[in-house]
């Protein structure tokens, strides 16, 4: 069973970035204005993908966290445990990018990044994960100028190509999947039953 984090994933952001996927078409389409407006809104397309994965991976963790609580006892300990197990979370106040998954994810006993490293598809997610967020960050803060670390990451990608945009979009469709079924497993674990109420 998906956690409600994941169709929401699937729905509500699934709508919200088709939207402008659509509306990228309908401009690119138009000669006259198609191009101006072509590339702020593979911007603002970009930057919905980063902020609408933050807020799945976010909620996964709420709903995670919330369930490893509920199985604390004695009960007077729960609100205690989930406070310490959200507190001061990465993904509250920036992009989820590997290290925030990494060391948020942890403090629920899951060793999220080395699960997902153990595998080709996961490591390639992950890189493509951090793509995503050097452009996101790039755009954000309208600062292009990137690092030589960066820019070397980046090196064949832009930001206002739509195929690129998609491709992230994909790889975080992808991740998230993936990470539903890393922590769904890793609760139903702890829990000793289903991972989600």
């Amino acid at each position: 069973m998906p956690s409600r984090a994941l169709a929401r994933w699937s729905q509500e952001s699934r709508a919200a970035l088709d939207a402008l996927d659509a509306a990228h078409a309908r401009v690119a389409a138009t000669r006259r204005v198609g191009r101006a407006l072509a590339q702020p809104i593979a911007h603002a397309y970009l930057v919905a993908v980063a902020a609408q994965f933050q807020r799945y991976c976010r909620d996964l963790h709420s709903e995670a966290a919330q369930r490893l609580a509920d199985a604390v006892e004695p009960r007077a300990f729960r609100g205690t445990v989930l406070r310490l197990l959200t507190e001061g979370r990465r993904l509250d106040a920036g992009n989820a990018t590997a290290g925030a998954l990494g060391a948020d994810f942890d403090r629920l006993g899951l060793e999220l990044l080395a699960a997902l490293e153990a595998s080709a598809p996961g490591r390639r997610l992950i890189r493509e994960l951090e793509r995503l967020h050097v452009w996101r960050n790039a755009i954000v803060h309208q600062d292009f100028t990137l690092k030589p670390g960066r820019a070397k990451l980046v090196r064949g990608t832009a930001p206002e190509e739509l195929r690129h945009v998609r491709r992230w979009r994909a790889s975080c469709d992808a991740l998230a999947g993936t990470l539903d079924a890393l922590v769904r497993a890793h609760v139903s674990q702890v829990v000793g039953g289903a991972p989600w109420r």
